[in-house]
């Protein structure tokens, strides 16, 4: 039996016992650990043993012990799930099985790391230049707001998951683009490697960037 089971177990009564309220039932730990039900028995003994829960009512519930260790379960899992969908792109359900997998062998440095990198990314790759003054600040500006022919570098994609499109066509954080034209109907044609693209006004509002040099 592994401990990522147990974590799984902590983290399932969890989300499962309104905010540590109510007893969470073997069975409905079992049905939300992706395990084999003598595992998640023994995990849960284990966990008893350790002082991690109690059995109350017929359920588990988490003490504060316990509770405390959920939560960081709980938020690697959040960090990590955020980061595959929003960051990279992939379909919310592969990114939440994928977080299950990663969240028992990652650090919580690292996830630190990560929940910055995701609420500002600009920010993050500025640092790691080390660039002058005003390195710090992560532009708030949005493709509409730049003139034409201007080259800017793209520094976050808000909801980047719901716009796979734009990773398809190259437009992702760290990217430089050329914004062309703007439109009528305040859409825009911009050129990434090479190619001309026309975004949405909807779609170019998503996409923030700070002009280069």
């Amino acid at each position: 039996m592994s401990s990522s089971v147990r974590e799984d177990c902590l983290e399932a009564i969890l989300t499962l016992s309104g905010k540590g309220c109510r007893p969470v039932s073997e069975a409905g730990i079992g049905g939300a650990v992706d395990a084999d039900t003598a595992e998640v028995v023994a995990a849960l003994r284990t966990l008893v043993a350790d002082e991690d829960i109690v059995l109350q009512d017929g359920g588990y519930l988490l003490t504060p012990q316990g509770k405390t260790a959920a939560e960081i379960v709980f938020r690697k899992h959040r960090v990590l799930e955020c980061f595959l969908s929003e960051m990279l792109g992939m379909d919310t359900g592969a990114a939440s099985k994928e977080a299950c997998v990663l969240e028992h062998g990652v650090s919580e440095e690292t996830i630190d790391r990560l929940s910055t990198y995701i609420q500002d990314p600009g920010r993050h790759r500025a640092m790691r230049r080390g660039a002058g003054a005003g390195a710090g600040r992560h532009s708030r500006h949005t493709l509409l707001d730049f003139a034409e022919g201007d080259t800017v570098e793209v520094t976050m994609i808000r909801c980047i998951g719901k716009n796979r499109r734009l990773i398809d066509l190259g437009v992702i954080p760290g990217e430089k683009i050329v914004l062309q034209r703007k439109l009528g109907n305040n859409a825009v044609v911009v050129t990434v490697k090479g190619a001309d693209i026309a975004l949405s006004p909807e779609i170019a509002s998503t996409i923030f960037a700070e002009k280069t040099a």
